[in-house]
């Protein structure tokens, strides 16, 4: 395979962390974005904080100069989680969530869409999460902001059709990295307090059963190299893939039950 220039934001550890140092090993030239840096790095690492719009627009500035004006593959990864009922959520809560998960792929797209016009080729891959397509309990914040990507990305995907820039979603379910550490976590108000946390116990138990990082990479070394992508992937445990087609097909008030049954509300 010819060698790429890659950006992945959030390398730091997970996903991140695990595409960039295989798709190094692979010969590509791989830029990883993150605040900070872990020492298991192979790739160039650059100290960049995603919802800086001007930090971003440096980091590009400098990948730039060093690729002839080049980047084939852009990953959005990076992401933080967030717990809590929607009632109980704090304006600082909530615009940690947005800067991360929304603004940070909105700012690193602004850069490199006029660039892979001018190429007439390029990927970008935004991660998403199955979870964007229904109001989870406590985790309405986080469904939210990633809806939020979803439909960005269907506009942008018909703002430049025909340029040969490819831009869709990967809605992951749960997979197995420590995202829980860098969760925001609300306050919690007394009338939620028992569910939330029977919930948060179930939520952690997921994740720690969840596809391991190393699973993804043929699914995603093969998307990045498709033409004519779809708008989203599902990629995830069967169920979870298999929620997205229930929503679609069950009546709203059965989806529902469903969902609350599983959630342990009733």
């Amino acid at each position: 395979m010819q060698s790429k220039v890659i950006v992945i934001t959030g390398s730091s550890s997970g996903v991140g962390l695990t595409l960039a140092n295989y798709f190094h090993d692979k010969g590509h030239q791989v830029y990883g974005l993150s605040r900070s840096k872990k020492g298991q790095e192979k790739f160039m690492h650059i100290a960049t904080d995603v919802s800086d719009k001007e930090n971003v627009e440096r980091t590009f500035q400098q990948i730039l100069a060093e690729t002839n004006n080049r980047i084939d593959v852009l990953i959005n990864n990076a992401g933080i989680g967030m717990l809590g009922a929607v009632e109980d959520a704090s304006k600082n809560d909530i615009e940690k969530l947005l800067n991360v998960n929304v603004y940070g792929p909105i700012y690193t797209m602004q850069e490199v869409l006029p660039v892979m016009r001018a190429q007439k080729y390029g990927h970008i891959l935004n991660v998403s999460s199955i979870a964007s397509n229904n109001g989870l309990p406590f985790r309405g914040y986080y469904s939210a902001s990633k809806a939020m990507i979803d439909r960005l990305i269907e506009s942008a995907r018909l703002e430049n059709r025909h340029t040969g820039v490819e831009i869709t979603t990967l809605n992951f379910g749960d997979i197995k990295t420590n995202i829980a550490e860098g969760r925001v976590k609300t306050f919690v108000s007394s009338f939620y307090k028992k569910k939330y946390d029977e919930m948060v116990a179930d939520i952690d138990h997921e994740v720690a059963q969840g596809t391991p990082t190393e699973d993804l990479i043929p699914i995603i070394e093969g998307i990045m190299n498709q033409k004519n992508t779809k708008p989203h992937y599902y990629i995830g445990k069967t169920m979870q893939k298999f929620s997205v087609t229930l929503k679609s097909i069950l009546p709203q008030k059965v989806f529902e039950n469903i969902i609350a049954k599983y959630s342990k509300l009733d």
